[in-house]
């Protein structure tokens, strides 16, 4: 039952997401959260609180990607929940990628977020476009 109710949610966040609507997020992120997203890409690196985070998420939608969300595993009391995301991101017709997002919440607020990805696929599709990686920066 718990899972299915952050399955739901999270369904819901990375559909606002890729809207462009951050409300929920902003609503469910501590202040002091951290998001970890790794590569050498314009993407990669670890950012700190949720204005970092919030920036982060607006350069992602303006891309418009596409997520499909596959599963959703979430596990824990609500002092320290875990949620575990795995989906498919599509951003134009020629990037793809599977991504797994691990989510620390605590009392329903997001304190830690990581990105488990092929960030050569981000590298390579930052590299046929530039226009679009810098447009967004």
């Amino acid at each position: 039952m718990f899972s299915l109710a952050f399955r739901a949610l999270m369904r819901r966040v990375y559909r606002d997401i890729t809207a462009g609507d951050f409300r929920l997020v902003r609503a469910m992120t501590a202040d002091d959260a951290t998001f970890v997203f790794p590569g050498s890409s314009s993407f990669g690196g670890t950012y700190h609180g949720k204005a970092e985070i919030l920036a982060w998420l607006g350069r992602f939608a303006a891309l418009h990607p596409r997520i499909d969300v596959l599963d959703v595993a979430a596990s824990g009391p609500p002092w320290n929940t875990r949620v575990a995301v795995r989906f498919d991101d599509a951003i134009g017709d020629d990037y793809r990628n599977n991504v797994l997002e691990m989510f620390w919440i605590r009392w329903g607020k997001l304190r830690r977020l990581e990105a488990f990805l092929d960030t050569e696929r981000v590298t390579t599709w930052e590299q046929r476009h530039p226009e679009l990686a810098a447009a967004t920066a």
